[in-house]
């Protein structure tokens, strides 16, 4: 779970999987890391993804197995 701001400046908690979301909504405006708040705007935030169009060629683990997609 991460500590947001909402717009109204209420500390929200929010799982990790829908932080994206919400600064694309422009739904929050800074959330905590480890060591301090990331205020959106201001800070450096991690880019959207954008959908990979070559072949992939990340290592995919199944189990205790290394392969290659």
């Amino acid at each position: 779970m991460i500590n947001t701001l909402n717009n109204d400046f209420q500390d929200v908690l929010v799982n990790d999987h829908v932080l994206d979301g919400l600064i694309a909504a422009n739904k929050i405006v800074a959330f905590r890391r480890s060591n301090a708040w990331a205020v959106i705007g201001r800070d450096s935030i991690r880019k959207q993804h954008t959908l990979y169009k070559d072949q992939e060629r990340r290592r995919i683990i199944y189990g205790n197995n290394f392969s290659m997609k």
